[in-house]
């Protein structure tokens, strides 16, 4: 007995199917869905750690300005939401400050706190906040007028006892 096979020619395929293509498209779409999300997320990291980096620039050199008027015996005043320029001249975001002067929890010594707020460019939003608090000797004492007088009072008898 004589077997006969006869093969038939396979069809080729010249291309993708729809399927195929519909499942490409799907996953390229959930890819750069996750891309954007990513990048959005850093765009909005990169503009807060900027606008904190500002606050804390400007927080620190109101505060030593606040400092410098104390030490030259000017009391420091309380002030609430007052605007400032920021540091940096390419930065449209608004600044505010505010300086809190409170006495410490020790005689004779007040507590400044300087605040920094940076909003977001239409001003609506806070971006990032910064505050500093120090303790410093109150000039409403008149310690440096002591010191002084004591110091006059040394240099007296010093010179007494040179005579």
């Amino acid at each position: 007995m004589t077997v006969i096979v006869t093969t038939t020619p396979t069809k080729q395929r010249a291309g993708f199917s729809l399927l195929e293509l519909m499942l490409s498209l799907a996953i390229l779409g959930g890819s750069l869905a996750i891309l954007s999300r990513i990048v959005d997320t850093g765009v909005s990291a990169a503009i807060e750690s900027r606008s904190l980096a500002q606050a804390r620039m400007a927080c620190q050199a109101k505060l030593s300005e606040v400092l410098m008027d104390t030490a030259l015996g000017i009391q420091p005043q309380t002030e609430i939401n007052v605007p400032m320029a920021s540091f940096d001249s390419s930065s449209t975001s608004p600044m505010n400050y505010s300086v809190e002067v409170a006495p410490a929890s020790v005689d004779g010594l007040l507590a400044i706190r300087v605040t920094v707020q940076v909003q977001n460019d239409a001003g609506t939003a806070q971006i990032a906040n910064h505050s500093l608090t120090r303790w410093t000797v109150d000039p409403a004492l008149g310690l440096e007028e002591a010191e002084a007088e004591e110091q006059a009072a040394l240099a007296g008898e010093t010179a007494e006892g040179e005579q």
